[in-house]
């Protein structure tokens, strides 16, 4: 038996018994339509419907209870169960065990999250832990924790926490001006003239609609003599404050503390056992959980806090917007933002940020967007971006977008946000694509934001064909078409002018490379860059369009061509796994023809698949479900693989070879292309070049698209790319500036 009166060793009489969190996990994430089959009796081992509910309570955890330890995502799961005797899957067990897990009790402690995190452990084998032990949690042998409190359902409830209205209404002006009156104080602004003002962002439809109602009705003094504990944190305090002193305690050491105690340490504290206060924590926190999903006024300030932060605000914004959220609730220790941010998983509050569902995702979002905007350099200017969040005014938003980028790690310069910085010539070409015109290599190196040497800016200007040379000391972006001090530019107009408009590559790299010590790959790269182009080995002027075209496939990081399909390659992340939907580039509604405000459905194997376009940028649906079925983790790459005959898949990312060729060709699906016929064919028809692209417009055509990292792959590679031609002589960096001024 146990300690305490309140724990029976008999069987949990209905699904509720074993997991008191399931009601309010359910109603926030599917709303009231669904059956309240948790009050039904526990269904009988091996039955189908017992499997369909297991199913969905691991479900539900993976989706809401990442936060949550096992202990009290299962309280009646007794800590002594040895997981040996559980009918666990061979890799679960070998997982387990490789880290030290043996009873139940050794994971009680663990995090959700923390299980997910484990090295080379997948989805699919912590789903497989969790049916397991949600099955275990509702077998015979598991103590049930009884109610405390039973209402007319037999839950347990807090007590009353929502205050009456006032005994004088009457009429359906006066239930109006109540429900004004109410949302005021609850958000933390009573002073507030209840009419005539402009309501504040993220006020409730029930709010709007009764406003629309009155006319010059004011009553600035309806909760005068009551605002003492009717905000957000009093309402706070007073719930919690409701509970008695001992699930308090273990909250505040608990969920409330950003070092929390153990199990163990509190078990001692109270002289009971450590699954006890397992299940005493569990309990308070599922019913806190569940305060926040009732009709009551804390709802109504939950869900607009949710509608404030977006995708991502200032947490000083949010207390401007809701003073109360600012206020300490004294049973916790905390601020009111930080109570509601622990018990809601919709946003998430660090480091003076709120972001939903996560930092990670908005970050995520904002790196999508700018890649949206940014020109072949990774530049993009600030003004060109939406503001940080649409609730706030546009000058602080302006600085709060400012300060966001800068906190995700952007480097800003001026009026730029610069997105590609990962080497010094990168840097470098920001820092021109921004000015505007030539400059100096001190003046280049002067605005760096990092420590690098004079000398070696030079070496990197000198050795990139995206840089010109245009004076003795003085550097521009080849593609200004400025004269070279070489000339190489002015030779292939020339010859494009001869040619009466156009010239075959051939004819132009053997004319010039016989008059002038040029190489062919430069007169190529000249020959690929604005203001020319090339197409099928003829050498153009570029159309005035074409600037235009960076949300086109072909001009798309990470989106690649494959027999019959499109491959956008993506990192695994939390949000993936918590069922999150994920940003798609525009280029994705440009392949399906999706037009705004609109979403369609891709068949798999595993159901349709959505892709939308209802806000800011298109978003895939969540790929939860083909990640479990592949047993895929977090960080690892996948492409998400989208069918010329509307089908979508998810598969994993190559390793490829050992070679740079063949771990590039893997990370652009090209792999079993490149069996059939070059690697360097089928490395440039996956970004859409011709597939008798000389080796230099194929490198080229990669980094032009923001696809460094294979671009820095095949260049390291180059001489085994163009198939027989020699290694060229590497020139000695000490002596860049002699032979610079030979030129």
């Amino acid at each position: 038996m146990t300690d305490d009166p309140k724990v029976s060793e008999r069987p949990a009489a209905c699904w509720l018994d074993a997991f008191p969190w399931i009601e309010a996990a359910t109603t926030s994430a599917y709303g009231g339509e669904q059956k309240r089959w948790w009050l039904e009796p526990v269904d009988a081992p091996g039955t189908a419907q017992r499997a369909e509910r297991l199913a969905w309570l691991s479900g539900l955890a993976f989706e809401h209870l990442g936060r949550w330890t096992i202990g009290q995502i299962f309280p009646g799961l007794p800590g002594s169960m040895e997981l040996a005797r559980l009918p666990l899957s061979v890799r679960a067990r070998n997982a387990l065990i490789r880290f030290g897990y043996q009873t139940a009790g050794d994971l009680q402690e663990k995090e959700l999250a923390e299980l997910l995190d484990m090295r080379n452990v997948g989805t699919g084998t912590v789903d497989s832990i969790l049916h397991v032990l949600a099955d275990a949690s509702t077998s015979d042998a598991v103590p049930l924790l009884l109610a405390a409190q039973d209402g007319d359902d037999g839950r347990r409830h807090l007590g009353d926490c929502d205050d009456r209205r006032p005994a004088l209404r009457t009429g359906a002006y006066l239930e109006d001006l109540w429900l004004i009156s109410r949302w005021h104080v609850a958000a933390g602004t009573p002073d507030r003239p209840l009419l005539g003002s402009q309501l504040a962002p993220g006020t409730p439809p029930q709010v709007v609609s009764a406003r629309q109602r009155l006319d010059l009705i004011v009553g600035g003094d309806v909760f005068d003599q009551r605002r003492s504990g009717l905000d957000a944190a009093g309402l706070l305090q007073r719930c919690i404050g409701s509970m008695d002193a001992r699930a308090q305690l273990i909250l505040s050491r608990r969920l409330f503390a950003n070092q929390p105690e153990t199990l163990d340490e509190l078990g001692q504290r109270f002289g009971v056992t450590r699954e006890r206060v397992r299940q005493i924590e569990s309990v308070a926190r599922a019913d806190l959980v569940g305060l926040l999903e009732t009709d009551g006024m804390l709802d109504l300030v939950s869900a607009a806090a949710r509608e404030l932060v977006g995708t991502v605000l200032p947490l000083a914004d949010l207390i401007e917007f809701m003073p109360a959220l600012g206020r300490i609730v004294e049973a916790a220790g905390l601020p009111a933002w930080r109570v509601l941010d622990r018990l809601d998983d919709a946003y998430e509050i660090e480091d003076g940020w709120c972001a939903s569902p996560t930092i990670a995702a908005a970050q995520m979002v904002t790196q999508t967007k700018l890649y949206e905007l940014a020109n072949q350099h990774g530049v993009v200017r600030i003004e060109d971006l939406d503001p940080l969040n649409p609730n706030q005014p546009q000058d602080t938003g302006r600085q709060s977008l400012r300060d966001w980028l800068a906190y995700s790690g952007y480097v800003i310069h001026g009026g730029y946000v610069f997105t590609r910085t990962q080497s010094v010539g990168d840097r470098a070409a920001s820092i021109l694509s921004a000015t505007g015109a030539p400059m100096a290599s001190q003046d280049i190196l002067d605005r760096f934001d990092v420590e690098r040497t004079l000398s070696s800016l030079k070496n990197a200007l000198a050795s990139d064909d995206r840089f010109e040379r245009v004076d003795r000391d003085r550097w521009a972006l080849a593609e200004w078409g400025l004269e070279s001090y070489s000339g190489v530019r002015a030779k292939v107009r020339e010859e494009v002018e001869r040619g009466g408009g156009q010239v075959d590559l051939d004819t132009v790299v053997e004319r010039i490379t016989g008059q002038y010590s040029v190489t062919a790959s430069s007169v190529v790269a000249y020959a690929s860059a604005p203001p020319f182009e090339t197409r099928d080995g003829v050498v153009r002027l570029a159309s005035p369009g074409r600037g235009d075209a960076s949300k086109s496939p072909a001009r798309t990081r990470r989106l690649y061509r494959r027999d019959g399909a499109w491959l956008y390659r993506v990192k695994v992340t939390r949000d993936h796994l918590r069922g999150s939907g994920s940003p798609a580039p525009i280029a994705i509604a440009g392949i399906l023809g999706l037009q705004y405000g609109l979403t369609c459905q891709l068949t798999s194997a595993l159901g349709p698949q959505s892709i939308s376009w209802t806000a800011i940028q298109p978003a895939f649906g969540t790929i939860r479900r083909f990640l479990v079925a592949a047993d895929l983790a977090i960080d690892c790459e996948i492409f998400l693989v989208i069918g010329d005959d509307g089908s979508f898949s998810v598969e994993p990312v190559g390793t490829g070879g050992t070679g740079p060729v063949e771990r590039a060709l893997a990370m652009v699906g090209a792999v079993e292309c490149a069996a059939r016929r070059q690697p360097r064919v089928a490395l440039a028809e996956a970004i859409g070049l011709p597939a008798d692209s000389p080796a230099g417009s194929v490198i080229g055509g990669y980094r032009e698209r923001g696809d460094g990292d294979v671009a820095d792959l095949l260049l390291s590679a180059r001489d085994e790319l163009e198939s027989g031609a020699a290694p060229r002589r590497a020139m000695p960096q000490a002596d860049i500036d002699e032979i610079l001024d030979l030129l």
